[in-house]
């Protein structure tokens, strides 16, 4: 049966809950999925495995017992306000007879759901509601402002800021006393209220179904729950659905889990931990090792670590990654079909959702992104045959990369705002949208520049913490085989390249953001490494010492040793052929860089 969502609190959808709907009659969910090898564990395999989950519990990727119980009040109380809150909007809206069988849903999907959440990570969760209630007015409380005489009718009707309407969901919360910090993103993609409950980061979408009253227990896995909902909705629900479906199609949930947390930590210590800056996110990973799982089913989690990394390092992309079968159910949305849909075929690395409607999760993927995971994928690879002969300890995968040690060359993205609410809003957006400027630059230079964006965001102590965010990207010359010469060959005639035109883009795209204000900016400015702030080399430098066991600090190597490791495109110019580098110039004062 598919995942039942809550009834009278507490017991809520959570990690614990495995088990959902398999796929439709007559179809293997499994095809295709056949094993490689189906032998267990040998001694070796087992005892690796054990150190390896003793390095994962030194890292803190178990949640204390007390927090995993904290999470669970909360989202029993969270469920208690959801009830009350649909009940007296159905009375409000539809009258009091109607108001008795008023009734929600709340479900949880990500790593919370997977199980494989950390202490402090936050909670995506999603409300399932009725057709009569309105996303705008009654979740986020947003009303309509007063028409302008001027306008066109084609102009988008102006809203008010969320909790105008304070019988909304947004309005209820925000005077509650358990909710300590609360801000509405109802122009994102997925639109969602993001707030800290009683010290918990939650994340609440919300989707309204084509239904007079939600049943309890509403089956998701359902393809015509579909019917009629918008895209933001669409999204919602299909992440809840992906997270459910993921414990079908995996042989051992335990070890995939076990495998699954060591792989978001590699993917944080070697900054490709971002699906929105074009690396790997949370469910495209899950995705990679529930593939792997399924190629092994009866291997240790040492094993699959060492496989995941050996599977996707000679994967030939863009070969699409498939758990199960594209199943088109008919309802109009939209599947990943590069023979149907050309847009698909530009896909660098497709992996793709296992449910209907079948997606690509990694369309955010650019040349420069994909090229640095390649590169990470290999390297591991290499470390974890060292680690089968013995020749390594795990540690060594897991060692934190020096990104500012990587390129002499930077872009500064410098975000500002006038108060704390509003800068989460708008650095949220410029961060979802820093990829686009990635694209524009590889676009302009004809892949000649690499791009390399670092996954951490950085604040000057000396400037007031609530008011500004600082984003880099390194840039280098990339690999001969990824320039576009032959297609673009008037732009590499010169020594140095004018990046001008891709920033303006770039702002172009921010200054669209429907809630922008004058107070709000981004100045994206050119830094050479002798230039960049003392407090974003150090950080890295002072985390690495706080979290290496004392027995390592001691053979820490120079970033000049680390260089001479990494593959010779990687290897920056020695002084005499500094010449030929594409040179960065200053800031030109108006916010914008030139390369």
């Amino acid at each position: 049966k598919a995942e039942k969502s809550p009834g009278p609190p507490p017991p809520l959808p959570g990690p614990d809950r495995t088990r959902t709907r398999r796929g439709r009659k007559g179809t293997s969910i499994m095809s295709g999925a056949q094993p490689i090898s189906t032998a267990g564990p040998t001694e070796d395999d087992t005892r690796r495995s054990a150190a390896l989950e003793q390095l994962a519990r030194s890292f803190g990727l178990y949640e204390p017992e007390e927090e995993s119980r904290l999470r669970q009040e909360v989202l029993g109380r969270l469920y208690e306000i959801l009830q009350q809150w649909i009940k007296q909007t159905t009375e409000r809206v539809m009258g009091a007879d109607f108001s008795a069988d008023a009734h929600v849903e709340l479900f949880t999907f990500g790593s919370y759901r997977l199980g494989v959440h950390t202490p402090g990570s936050d909670l995506d969760t999603l409300c399932i509601g009725p057709r009569h209630v309105s996303r705008d007015r009654d979740f986020f409380g947003r009303l309509v402002q007063s028409a302008d005489a001027t306008a066109t009718p084609a102009a988008a009707v102006p809203m008010t800021v969320c909790g105008a309407n304070e019988e909304s969901l947004y309005g209820m919360l925000e005077r509650d006393g358990d909710v300590d910090q609360i801000v509405g993103v109802p122009e994102a993609i997925v639109p969602e209220i993001k707030m800290v409950f009683r010290g918990v980061e939650i994340d609440l979408a919300f989707v309204s179904l084509e239904l007079d009253v939600v049943p309890r227990g509403v089956d998701v896995m359902k393809p015509t729950i579909f019917r009629n909902l918008d895209d933001a909705s669409t999204k919602s629900l299909n992440g809840v659905r992906v997270a459910a479906y993921l414990f079908d199609l995996v042989p051992k949930i335990d070890t995939f889990r076990e495998v699954l947390r060591c792989i978001k930590l590699w993917s944080k210590r070697r900054g490709v931990y971002s699906n929105v800056l074009g690396f790997l996110g949370g469910i495209n990973m899950a995705i990679l090792v529930a593939r792997v799982c399924q190629l092994y089913p009866n291997a240790a989690p040492s094993t699959l670590l060492q496989k995941f990394f050996t599977v996707w390092d000679i994967w030939k992309w863009p070969s699409p990654v498939l758990l199960a079968p594209i199943v088109d159910e008919g309802l109009g949305l939209k599947i990943w079909d590069p023979r149907k849909n050309p847009i698909d075929k530009r896909d660098l690395m497709p992996i793709i959702t296992p449910t209907y409607p079948c997606q690509n999760s990694t369309y955010n993927v650019t040349v420069s992104t994909l090229h640095i995971m390649k590169q990470e994928l290999h390297n591991a690879s290499m470390v974890c045959a060292s680690i089968a002969k013995d020749e390594e300890k795990w540690e060594k995968l897991f060692e934190r990369v020096d990104f500012f040690s990587l390129h002499k060359n930077f872009l500064q993205i410098k975000v500002t705002a006038a108060s704390a609410e509003e800068l989460k809003k708008w650095s949220g957006f410029v961060f979802s949208r820093l990829r686009k400027m990635i694209e524009q630059i590889e676009d302009s230079t004809a892949g000649t520049l690499h791009i390399h964006p670092c996954t951490e965001e950085f604040k000057d102590p000396q400037q007031d913490q609530d008011t500004h965010v600082l984003y880099y990207m390194g840039l280098k010359k990339a690999p001969k085989d990824l320039v576009r010469a032959r297609l673009y060959p008037s732009q590499l005639s010169g020594k140095s390249f004018d990046l001008n035109a891709a920033v303006d883009i770039f702002r172009r795209i921010l200054y669209n953001f429907k809630e922008h204000t004058p107070t709000m900016d981004c100045f994206v400015s050119s830094l050479k490494h002798k230039d960049l702030p003392g407090f974003v080399t150090a950080s890295g430098a002072e985390e690495e010492k706080e979290k290496k066991p004392a027995a390592e600090e001691e053979e820490t190597k120079p970033a000049e040793e680390e260089r001479k490791k990494r593959p010779a495109e990687e290897v920056e110019e020695r002084p005499e052929e500094e010449a030929k580098r594409a040179r960065v110039d200053p800031p030109n004062g108006n916010g914008k860089a030139s390369a």
